[in-house]
């Protein structure tokens, strides 16, 4: 189904525009770039070696790296703090909470490199796929989720864990962005990195204030609908927060997770203005560079870089509070970024079209999808996060109420769902990639 839906019955859906309606895509196109480490400037990459986007690029990751630089001489004073403050749980959750922060800027490590050798000469280094390099980063991360598991089993210094799953996380963006992009050799790393850190530096940031500010929103209204019209449930849930703010004890709320406004409240948010704000902003690098008239592998491409440096910077966020269930979340989160990166990209490939034919139906169908998926995602998880409130870690209670199978069914199929989600998603990613590499190579 999740084939079927990105494929859609229109076999033109995934091709370029038709000659008539772009000659400019078409043009672009038919330049021949051979896959080798650097070639001659295309079109697409016209801007000269010092123009505007360059130095931006260059100014942005030295900005990047200044902040991990930063970040990292915090951790001293995290590790050493005063002696009523101390505890290994916070030193290690702010040793995490510093790492993810520092591997954040880091990515404007390599922006900085290559814009600097943009800078230096006028050939392009162009993006390759090394396989032998997909298998090492694969076995590294393997290796990094073991060495991870094995520190929090024998209850050594959790903040280690912080760089791990790190460097994890970057290496699984990095494979699948190899599985997309596979021997196609039409993508510079300047412009990979660029996405990139546009999805993590641009998207999150911006996703973040407009998530609160919505948040606040429906908060105010909630308190206000419940103040006039029920009283009594207003003030339960006013002394449920100032007990939650002393025990940070979130089963206090289990009772609410049951009404029927907070389910379809919860919905709500989570499976559709959520996902609406996140699709919108994830193609950020997309956007700003359609004046270049990307070609559609360019735009899904550079798509799914921004949302996989949107689920980069999403995981680490989610990964600050090193649990016993660490590895199981990890694991998730590799699969929320597939869904991440596979969204963006449909939505940045919409862009692209829109870019080259200046008809909205195809923008409208890709970020429609992308809602879609994005918002079947979210729903599963809010299925299970609701059940498990409902119920939190009392197995027997379920065992005492009538409809438990139900419960039990709705978390097992949530679970399958998303299990089936993620593994589609990667199948998908290739498919979508080896299809529109070939219509460019017969339309070029």
């Amino acid at each position: 189904m999740l084939y079927s839906l990105i494929m859609s019955t229109d076999p033109n859906w995934l091709s370029p525009p038709s000659n008539e309606q772009n000659d400019s895509a078409s043009e672009i196109a038919n330049h021949t770039i051979e896959a080798a480490p650097t070639v001659a400037a295309t079109p697409l990459e016209k801007p000269s070696p010092k123009s505007a986007w360059v130095i931006l690029a260059l100014v942005g990751g030295i900005a990047g790296v200044a902040l991990s630089c930063f970040a990292l001489a915090l951790i001293p004073f995290a590790v050493l703090q005063p002696a009523a403050l101390r505890s290994i749980n916070s030193a290690s959750t702010a040793v995490v909470s510093i790492i993810s922060i520092s591997g954040v800027g880091l990515m404007g490590a390599p922006l900085a490199w290559h814009a600097l050798r943009r800078m230096r000469r006028s050939e392009i280094e162009m993006w390759k796929t090394d396989w032998f390099w997909v298998v090492v980063s694969s076995i590294v991360i393997a290796l990094a989720l073991i060495a991870g598991q094995v520190i929090l089993f024998l209850k050594l210094f959790s903040g280690v864990v912080g760089v791990l799953q790190y460097v994890a996380t970057m290496l699984a963006a990095l494979i699948l962005l190899s599985i997309t992009v596979g021997s196609w050799g039409k993508f510079s790393t300047l412009r990979a990195w660029g996405h990139l850190a546009s999805g993590a530096w641009l998207a999150v940031p911006a996703a973040f204030i407009i998530e609160i500010v919505i948040a606040v929103v429906v908060a105010v209204i909630v308190a206000v609908t419940l103040s006039a019209f029920s009283p009594s449930e207003f003030s339960q849930l006013q002394r449920l927060f100032q007990l939650y703010q002393r025990t940070r004890n979130i089963a206090l709320f289990s009772a609410w997770a049951a009404k029927p406004w907070v389910i379809v409240l919860g919905y709500l948010m989570l499976s559709f203005i959520l996902p609406t704000v996140e699709e919108l902003l994830k193609p950020l690098g997309v956007i700003l560079m359609l004046r270049r008239k990307p070609t559609p592998m360019e735009a899904f491409v550079g798509g799914m870089l921004g949302g996989l440096g949107f689920a980069a910077v999403e995981t680490l966020s989610n990964l600050t509070a090193i649990g016993d269930v660490w590895l199981i979340t990890i694991l998730a989160r590799f699969g929320t970024m597939v869904m991440h990166g596979l969204t963006a990209g449909m939505v940045g490939w919409g862009w692209g079209q829109w870019a080259a034919t200046r008809s909205p139906w195809k923008l409208i169908r890709s970020f429609a999808s992308a809602i879609l998926l994005h918002g079947i995602w979210n729903a599963c998880v809010v299925t299970i996060v609701l059940v498990s409130l409902r119920f939190g870690d009392n197995l027997r209670a379920l065992q005492n109420i009538g409809n438990s199978a139900v419960f039990i069914g709705l978390i097992g199929l949530s679970l399958l769902v998303l299990i089936g989600l993620s593994l589609g998603g990667l199948v998908v990613l290739w498919v979508v990639g080896v299809r529109l590499r070939k219509s460019e190579e017969v339309n070029g």
